[in-house]
């Protein structure tokens, strides 16, 4: 069962989907009864009928019903704005229109912990690549900024995963995958149990060995002909480089969770070993010989702990406590040639956190937290240390300290207002400051209108703050997004319809090659909208979902007329009106079909139907850098058509059968278009867009087993 939220209805649905499976054919008069209290868009609990923002949920049903191979596909399935382009450092994401170069934008916590990588070419890297999900009882996904809750960085959206735990599981259960054309085999396992003290544990561990897909399955393809060489536009590069989205170096990637609950303490620890072979970017086939082209992409290894303890003073008044550690490994590797290693990075950083929050209920109409934080972070523990433009072994460490609060009051007893703060000092960084306001309308029993203004905001990596302070003499450019933001929801019976709109102004931070390379700073102004509206019908035996998404630039000026290369939009050159690395229309549709209670019939399709500001840009690209010998074909350009711009889709098929309460079998297809014709599954390298690969048409066997 899928739910998309915004409504009145939404998270009710989500928290008591395991007490209730029919619970999607409740009427909202039953359902307006049920009041479910949630904390993970706000900071004071809140009602399910006055969630402030647009959020989707993902829970494990969906996880298992989608097949997903891994936390990128799965978000692109289930959430309308989600979409990610390849990159030698590792997948990049992008919610609503915002995508970077870096996955910086987008904050990942995992049961509240951010889990980001935080000096270079990091962000939300860690938990993406796992083909093992049987650990996540629940996924929610801010599309839209939310620095206010948060704190700095989730500028696009946040991604919030929820794992289980001793009181949302009980027993055994172990999944086993095994993938074909695309290959890996995978096997996890959790357990949980309630010990006669009063103390849950919870276990889980899972690995795969993920071989992906042969270059003879996904193909690498350019959109130009290579002079000199037999490279040709749209055809299969004449060399192998890396298996396509293959484990890094072909290493084991693992993953393991220990929790434990007790009263109100809860305490757990996670490690996880990942990473994603990638094939390296156009720009140097030409400069290398091929066997210097191999074994490239991303890894990181990652070790979190957290302590919470919640205090309740009375029935209105509470804090929450939480101490956290986290300790990352990362690893980027774009050539194996000893004389050109300037895109590979090797690093480690440590990160402390206090986090304390305190809740307060006055009276029936109103609400309100204060809380406090602090942030140690250490980088460059490794002597062998590389990052950016710093010297091999450089260490430092910063501090980030940060003040939030919320109201939340119900002026009427159909709105309600909230209004939210937060402060936020990094050692590098100028004060900055994230303030929310949005009002909530129930127009009547089916019918809700919520208007939203968000300020959020973004300090770059920690390893460019720190290289303009100690070799620029300057404090890095912070970035922001302002985004004025309405939703509608329509909800009755088995039917629901929800619309959003935004109108977005961004004070754009992002790679700049030509002014200062290789680090971030300010580049422009951007201004965009979106309209998105979203279908859905459910019954006991089929699910209709379809969402379309139009996200369109309204305009974007440079701040420096002489900056000649970044990655937002040829627009200020003369070249079109549109986004580089976005596609202008995205449609996702659903359809589930149960044919008895045994079996059931899944099906997902994505289409993006084209980048009009790729094809700007690599005009723009052809005209201007023609002239300049092979440097230009490191940036988008075409020799040929613009197929590699346009569309792209991709439809997954499988069918689910229960052999009882304790065994399912699972069967499922991959980018099955791509037996009709190879380019529909093609997907494209952020900022190198005229480089992309027709992902193959695959398919894998699941098969679940439970006992309790």
């Amino acid at each position: 069962m899928n739910i998309k939220i915004n409504s009145i209805i939404l998270l009710s649905l989500v928290t008591n989907i395991y007490a209730q499976e029919d619970i999607i054919s409740m009427n909202l008069e039953d359902l307006s009864k049920v009041e479910v209290l949630d904390r993970s868009i706000t900071l004071t609990e809140t009602n399910v009928k006055d969630v402030p923002s647009f959020i989707t949920i993902i829970t494990q049903k969906d996880i298992q019903e989608s097949g997903a191979r891994n936390l990128d596909e799965l978000l692109e399935i289930y959430v309308p704005d989600v979409a990610y382009m390849y990159k030698v450092q590792g997948n990049q994401l992008g919610i609503g229109g915002v995508i970077n170069d870096r996955n910086n934008k987008i904050l990942l916590t995992l049961n509240g912990r951010d889990l980001n990588i935080k000096a270079s070419d990091g962000g939300a890297i860690s938990e993406r690549a796992f083909s093992m999900l049987g650990d996540i009882k629940k996924i929610t996904v801010i599309s839209g900024p939310g620095s206010t809750i948060y704190g700095p960085g989730a500028i696009a959206g946040v991604i919030n995963i929820e794992t289980f735990d001793a009181k949302s599981f009980k027993g055994f259960e172990a999944n086993v995958k095994s993938g074909y054309v695309e290959r890996f085999r995978s096997i996890d396992m959790k357990y949980a149990t309630q010990l006669s003290n009063g103390v849950g544990v919870f276990l889980y561990g899972g690995m795969d060995d993920y071989d992906g897909a042969s270059d003879n399955d996904a193909i690498n393809k350019v959109a130009f002909d290579y002079p000199d060489t037999n490279i040709r536009a749209n055809k299969k590069i004449p060399f192998y480089t890396t298996n396509i989205n293959g484990s890094y170096h072909d290493e084991i990637r693992r993953k393991f969770h220990f929790q434990l609950n007790y009263n109100n303490f809860v305490f757990w620890s996670r490690y996880t070993v990942s990473g994603m072979a990638i094939p390296t970017s156009q720009n140097l086939y030409t400069y290398h010989i091929p066997q210097y082209l191999v074994n490239t992409g991303a890894a990181n290894e990652q070790w979190s702990n957290l302590l919470s303890y919640k205090q309740t003073l009375d029935t209105n008044f509470d804090i929450d406590y939480s101490l956290s550690y986290v300790r990352s490994k990362v690893e980027n590797t774009n050539s194996i040639d000893p004389l050109n290693t300037r895109g590979n990075k090797k690093w480690s950083e440590d990160n402390i956190n206090l986090h304390i929050l305190s809740s307060y209920i006055p009276n029936e109409r109103t609400k309100c937290a204060l809380g406090v934080e602090y942030t140690y972070n250490r980088f460059g523990n490794d002597t062998a240390n590389i990052i950016t433009n710093l010297p091999i072994g450089t260490k430092w460490h910063s501090d980030m300290y940060s003040i939030f609060g919320e109201l939340q009051t119900k002026p009427t007893v159909k709105t309600t207002m909230f209004l939210d703060l937060r402060v936020d000092k990094h050692t590098y960084s100028p004060v900055m400051f994230s303030p929310r306001l949005a009002f909530i309308y129930d127009i009547n029993d089916v019918d809700v209108l919520k208007i939203n203004y968000n300020h959020s905001v973004r300090v770059p990596d920690d390893a460019d703050l720190y290289y303009n302070h100690e070799y620029n003499g300057k404090t890095s450019d912070v970035e922001s997004l302002d985004r004025i933001e309405m939703i509608y929801t329509h909800k009755i019976n088995k039917l629901q319809f929800d619309f959003k709109s935004s109108y977005n102004q961004q004070a754009v931070v992002a790679y700049n090659d030509v002014t200062v390379p290789g680090v971030t700073e300010y580049i422009g102004d951007l201004d965009f909208y979106t309209f998105e509206g979203i279908f859905q019908y459910t019954n006991k035996n089929y699910t209709f979902y379809i969402s379309h998404n139009y996200t369109k630039q309204l305009s974007f000026s440079l701040n420096d007329p002489a900056t000649s290369r970044q990655n937002i939009s040829a627009s200020d050159y003369g070249y079109g009106n549109d986004l580089a690395n976005w596609n202008n229309n995205i449609t996702k549709l659903r359809f589930n079909y149960r044919f008895n209670q045994k079996l059931k019939f899944i099906n997902s399709l994505r289409i993006f139907w084209g980048m009009p500001g790729a094809i700007d840009m690599a005009d723009y690209n052809r005209d201007t850098f023609a002239d300049a010998g092979h440097a230009y074909y490191r940036l988008p350009v075409y020799t040929d058509g613009t197929r590699a711009f346009e569309e792209s889709a991709y439809f997954n098929s499988g069918l689910e059968y229960q052999f009882n309460k304790r065994t399912k079998l699972s069967l499922h297809g991959y980018n099955l278009l791509g037996l009709f014709d190879e380019d529909l599954n093609k997907r494209n390298y952020f900022k190198k867009t005229s480089q992309y690969i027709d992902e193959a048409a695959s398919f894998s066997i699941s098969l679940n087993y439970k006992l309790q």
